[in-house]
């Protein structure tokens, strides 16, 4: 979106900021490099000491500017942690509308003596990199690092004509002693925020400029957890959106900001472009009646003319005529072109702002542009809503994108703009895995595997199979058990929407023995090789972004010269809220066994309150799908 700069004559104001005393940048004391272990997050193998951010707005020559200094300081507290000596500053570099400079770091260690040695960071190591055609990094690698060690540096990134201010993130995936934000806002710019935070700010307006101070300290870092959503639903931090300029409103409702995205030319008005006429598409359309053939015939249109070329966003980088000439753009020149050409064919199609799972949540409280990272099409046919994104080639029209299941979006209209809920539960991440085998006097096993993935189980299959049938073979067959060799792989209805992907493949192996025992776990090839959720304590809730079922159904044949010795039990487990359900069925025939396993997980999220019972629940179903079918061979008749 373009830069506001039309009140820029406002803000010629000078500010400065107001620090809270911290230890002074290039001096330590001994005792930093002494200590070995955090004491609030034992298990860190880094500590942020100092994390500390400073902003200044004044004018220089005839830009505004805003600039922000930033200082660091790390504990380096294991060898894990030497990575953080590796320092990746990425900005936006085009037009030379921001820069990084001031760079300076030192690295101190304790010598032979116990006294602190000190290395500077020479400024030949202070590199530029070039990351695209509008952005650049600097890169420096600070010196001398070990174990031990203390390190620092600090820097100052320049916007020209910038009137936003930067969020601040208190918490990181390392622990954090000390962080402080100071913000000092000249009085023409007026900027609402939020604090999302589980443990206490301090938050204050101090000296004579009235200096904006938030200041946390020991903050545990935050670890990917699995089956975690974004880390920014559950980091400490503060964001901010501008509201007003000079007492006149910016965005201060969602309706504002409606206006606001529908009248940029790189969002609303390239609605406005025709593009259809003239296209193939437009006279194939003509022989369509249906409303929902119609946007199927777009959508594939769409998605077969134009590549994505990988970059999510919520703006139009080129335009959508210029992707379409070069077959290629980003997620929102292919959505917006879709909406485009739904809306000459008389479909009822509406932008709709999301956040995927890996940006986080949205707050609804306050109209934050920046907590959308992409758009999707929110479409009205035949009595029916659809969520289409056309960035997703293996997403089904009739599917919510795995990625916003379970999340809320916004119709980006001026009559009907409001949130909805992305919610699907009718399709679910769905696997049937068939297995028919014959174990022979010796233990050695071989049959055929047939599995059928259905609808969330089929997405990220069909994006595997894309690289290739080894790769896939290698990555849903070979990894998953690797005591058994796979071949003669299968697979069928990749292009149909409507069916599963079935994959075919022959297996075989030699079965584990002991003495005259042989043993085979029936958990085979459903994706529940692993239990993932084995730590004592979980800090963000169990995501997993859809409903689940599986079920495995085999016959084994045995020859008579081997004899069942145990089966597991038949059984039943059940979740107090009845949210999972398990169930177990095996039968002894003549010289075989039958089994069918079944796992329903009803909800798409469990609390971190709720871990522990979660937890406990699945250490029991993992005991149970571990449990092994043993066989047994006969004794000989004596002669």
């Amino acid at each position: 979106m373009r830069t506001l700069t039309l009140l820029f004559c406002l803000l010629a104001i000078y500010c400065t900021t107001f620090a809270q005393k911290i230890p002074s940048f290039g001096k330590i004391d001994k005792a930093y490099l002494t200590y070995t272990e955090c004491s609030y997050d034992k298990d860190a193998v880094a500590e942020f000491l100092i994390d500390y951010g400073e902003v200044n707005y004044f004018f220089n020559s005839s830009d505004f500017v805003n600039e922000t200094s930033y200082r660091v300081r790390i504990k380096i507290l294991k060898e894990k942690g030497l990575e953080l000596a590796n320092i990746r500053i990425p900005y936006y570099s085009a037009g030379n509308r921001q820069n990084i400079s001031r760079v300076e770091g030192y690295t101190y260690n304790l010598d032979e003596k116990g006294e602190v040695n000190e290395s500077k960071l020479e400024k030949k190591s202070v590199m530029e990199q070039k990351l695209d055609a509008n952005s650049e990094m600097v890169v420096f690698t600070m010196p001398n690092v070990k174990v031990g060690s203390v390190i620092e540096y600090r820097f100052q990134h320049t916007k020209k004509n910038y009137i936003e201010l930067e969020d601040w993130i208190f918490q990181r995936s390392y622990p954090v002693r000390y962080s402080e934000y100071n913000v000092q806002i000249p009085s023409v710019l007026e900027f609402t925020y939020q604090i999302k935070r589980t443990l206490p700010v301090k938050e204050s307006t101090e000296g004579i400029n009235r200096v904006k101070r938030y200041i946390m300290e020991n903050i545990p870092g935050l670890d990917r957890e699995p089956y975690m959503s974004s880390s920014r639903d559950y980091l400490q931090r503060i964001d901010f959106q501008l509201r007003a300029i000079d007492n006149k409103p910016v965005m201060n409702t969602w309706g504002e900001l409606t206006n606001i995205v529908l009248d940029d030319e790189d969002f609303g008005l390239q609605l406005k472009k025709n593009i259809l006429k003239n296209l193939p598409l437009e006279d194939e359309l003509k022989q369509i009646s249906s409303g929902y053939a119609k946007t199927l015939a777009v959508f594939n249109y769409v998605k077969k003319n134009v590549t994505w070329n990988g970059k999510n966003s919520i703006w139009c980088k080129d335009g959508l005529k210029a992707a379409l000439e070069k077959h290629a753009g980003n997620s929102a020149e292919l959505n917006l072109l879709t909406i485009n050409l739904l809306r000459d064919a008389g479909i009822t199609a509406y932008p709709l702002l999301v956040s995927t799972r890996e940006n986080g949540k949205i707050n609804p409280t306050y109209p934050f542009l920046y907590q959308f990272n992409n758009v999707y099409v929110y479409v009205e046919v035949d009595n029916a809503a659809y969520v289409l994104d056309a960035s997703n080639r293996y997403n089904p029209p009739f599917m919510v994108p795995w990625d916003v299941q379970f999340t809320s979006g916004f119709i980006v209209d001026k009559k009907i703009g409001q949130f909805i809920g992305l919610t699907d539960t009718r399709h679910r991440f769905r696997i049937n895995t068939s297995l028919s085998a014959e174990v022979d006097e010796k233990g050695a096993i071989q049959g055929v595997a047939n599995v059928l993935t259905y609808e969330y189980a089929k997405n990220p299959r069909l994006n595997t199979l894309s690289k290739g049938k080894d790769k896939y073979l290698a990555e849903y067959f070979s990894d998953p058990h690797p005591e058994f060799t796979f071949d003669s792989l299968t697979i069928k209805n990749e292009q149909n929407d409507s069916l599963p992907l079935e994959s075919s493949a022959k297996f075989k192996a030699q079965l584990n023995g002991s003495g005259e025992y042989f043993f085979f776990s029936p958990n085979f090839l459903i994706d529940l090789e692993k239990n993932d959720f084995i730590s004592d304590q979980r800090f963000t809730d169990v995501e997993f972004g859809y409903v689940q079922y599986y079920t495995i159904t085999a016959t084994i044949r045995h020859p008579e010269t081997l004899e069942l010795e145990e089966l597991p039990k038949n059984i039943k487990m059940i979740l107090p809220d009845t949210s999972i359900i398990m169930q177990r069925f095996m039968q002894k025939n003549e010289n075989s066994v039958s089994l069918r396993i079944t796992l329903e997980i009803k909800r798409p999220t469990y609390y971190a309150d709720e871990y522990p019972d979660f937890k406990a629940f699945y250490a029991q179903l993992f005991e149970m799908l571990s449990e092994q079918i043993v066989f047994k061979k006969k004794a000989k008749p004596r002669p």
